[in-house]
């Protein structure tokens, strides 16, 4: 291909659709943007309506130039998003619009997470490009970088998602569009070829409010001369972060038109140097105050491992991470109120804004119990284990309840009741005091037994008393 071959709408070739004459071609490409194609020609009298109806939302359009050697550049190759037919006097004007295979993975919005702290970026972005037939990814900003922290892909697309997790670098994805299958670069498709621009037509500005937004809140380095962007017209067609020599400068393609204008095509590019095309980190919004239902895998001091249902089956348990549980009072000194939810638990994970690292999981949900009489009066209020241990606080009474055999209870109307199937002692380093209003009633089966240093009575069938003096009065 001669880079200085003047293209016109002669040599211009698209597939499946056969034009009589092109009379509009415009394709726009830029960084985090499908490509774009709009065409619109005249088509004969015997394809009628077909092309429109026979569409589905497969259809596919390719197009292509070739030079004066004949030489085939391919420059767009997509998916068909609007067709339309006009006719006027007899004149049949066939209209397409398409964008880039990209266009294929942001049409359904999904759900999932990635909490192994030792996947690298590029197995996450393995993950979401298994999930189609025919796909490529050429990686040029992570560097085997680990993902080190929770990420959730929360109703995104998996184009969105690639996006967001590309500007944790601060790089840009490319969508290739001139190939038959998903190919997508990040930061460029790594084409080390430059290209020398010395075009005396061009246009330069300063983007002065990006310079501002993205120095005030970006982690790199940036002055205003890096927003500095070049306008060209060329006949030499390029991609997208081509490398670029045009007044002493290292540039890159930033954005691309290539348009028939008179019957030619022209190629319009816009200029920046590295830090130009850097792009702003991007958030998902959609995360702040969600909660993420999910169980418990795993506990440890006030941490825990969980499993979250967006993910469909349980998360591996050396795949999960650590995350704090919330409680209702703490302080730095421990005290507070401490309850570590149990494995299988119900919880939820509560994202506060829109970085994921940040979030923590919150109480657990109530799922249905196994005992048919607990949870069915919310005037009942209880705190039990797995143990057996319960404290059930009634409107007339409050039960401490061990093993269903240990109960102490105490009620409004009937005092204090402690049941044991085992023993009980009471043992004080002061007094005990007992004291009744009216009767003080105890009552041994096998006996009683009462002692005071040498001194002690026994109760059993006869009574028996002994001591250094004993005393019996009316």
């Amino acid at each position: 291909m001669s880079e200085e071959y003047v293209y016109t709408y002669g040599d211009i070739l698209v597939s499946p659709y056969k034009f009589r004459k092109i009379k509009k071609l415009k394709i726009t490409r830029e960084v985090n943007e499908h490509g774009k194609l709009y065409i619109s020609g005249i088509i004969s009298d015997k394809h009628l309506d077909k092309y429109v109806e026979v569409a589905d939302g497969e259809e596919t359009i390719k197009v292509s130039i070739k030079d004066e050697d004949d030489n085939i550049t391919d420059l767009f190759e997509g998916i068909v998003t609007n067709i339309s037919i006009s006719a006027s006097n007899d004149i049949r004007t066939l209209e397409v619009e398409a964008l880039s295979k990209t266009f294929l993975m942001d049409i359904e919005k999904k759900s999932r997470s990635f909490q192994n702290e030792n996947y690298s970026y590029d197995d996450v972005f393995n993950i979401i490009n298994s999930g189609y037939s025919s796909i490529q990814m050429v990686d040029n900003i992570t560097y085997g970088a680990k993902i080190d922290k929770l990420i959730v892909q929360y109703k995104e697309t998996d184009w969105e998602f690639i996006k967001r997790l590309a500007s944790h670098f601060n790089g840009g994805v490319i969508p290739e569009c001139q190939l038959a299958d998903i190919k997508y670069s990040l930061g460029g498709s790594g084409d080390s070829k430059v290209y020398d621009i010395n075009e005396f037509n061009y246009s330069i500005k300063k983007g002065l409010q990006e310079y501002n937004i993205k120095s005030a809140n970006e982690a790199y380095d940036l002055i205003d001369v890096n927003l500095i962007s070049y306008e060209i017209t060329t006949h030499k067609i390029m991609s997208l972060y081509n490398n670029v020599s045009f007044k002493g400068r290292k540039l890159f393609v930033y954005k691309c038109e290539i348009e028939m204008i008179g019957g030619v095509i022209s190629n319009k590019y816009t200029l920046r140097d590295e830090k130009g095309m850097k792009v702003r980190k991007l958030y998902n919004n959609k995360l702040v105050g969600t909660s993420l239902q999910g169980r418990i895998l795993d506990t440890e001091k006030d941490k825990v491992k969980i499993s979250l249902e967006i993910d469909g089956s349980p998360t591996e348990l050396d795949g999960s991470r650590w995350f704090e549980f919330a409680t209702i009072f703490s302080s730095p000194d421990g005290t507070g109120w401490y309850c570590m939810p149990e494995i299988g638990d119900v919880i939820r994970l509560y994202m506060p804004d829109n970085e994921e690292k940040n979030s923590y999981v919150i109480s657990s949900m109530h799922y249905p119990s196994s005992d048919p009489n607990k949870r069915v009066d919310p005037a009942v209020k209880s705190i039990g284990t797995k143990y057996g241990k319960e404290i059930v606080m009634k409107p007339g009474e409050v039960d401490i309840i061990a093993n269903g055999n240990l109960l102490m209870r105490m009620t409004d109307e009937g005092g204090i009741e402690v049941n044991s199937d085992k023993k009980i002692i009471l043992n004080a380093g002061d007094d005990i005091e007992i004291n009744g209003g009216a009767r003080v009633s105890i009552q041994g089966d096998a006996g009683i037994s009462l002692n005071q240093a040498g001194a002690n009575m026994t109760i059993e069938d006869d009574v028996t008393m002994s001591g250094g003096k004993v005393h019996i009065q009316n």
